[in-house]
């Protein structure tokens, strides 16, 4: 087995229940980590045996920069949807944390995260 991890993708979004997010917006952060046997690539060195980071990419921030959601966890839910449609053959399992910035809410802290975890096989 092995993991293809992805962190640290930043986007400016307008997710959120309250009015200011969606018209204000706020900065999000997503990484994810893809569980997979990696052998194969590892023996070939051909990037068809495994799953290309860059495609995982596009598909992250297509689903971030064209939808928007009241909850982090909407949208969590959304891009595990759509990492499974398109290489949940090849995957074991995803797991996605999202940190959200700027957060309208007393209190100080740097983010809020959710984290979400989805087995494949």
């Amino acid at each position: 087995m092995g993991k293809i991890r992805i962190n640290n993708l930043k986007y400016f979004t307008k997710n959120g229940v309250l009015k200011e997010e969606r018209v204000l917006g706020q900065q999000i952060e997503i990484d994810v980590e893809l569980s997979l046997d990696l052998t194969a690539a590892g023996k070939s060195d051909d990037v068809a045996d495994t799953v290309s980071y860059a495609e995982i990419n596009d598909l992250i921030a297509k689903r971030v920069t064209t939808s928007s959601y009241n909850l982090m966890e909407g949208l969590a839910a959304a891009i595990l949807d759509d990492i499974q449609k398109d290489f949940g053959n090849r995957l074991t399992s995803v797991l996605l944390r999202i940190r959200k910035y700027s957060v309208p809410m007393p209190g100080l802290f740097d983010n809020i995260e959710i984290e979400m975890e989805r087995a494949f096989k």
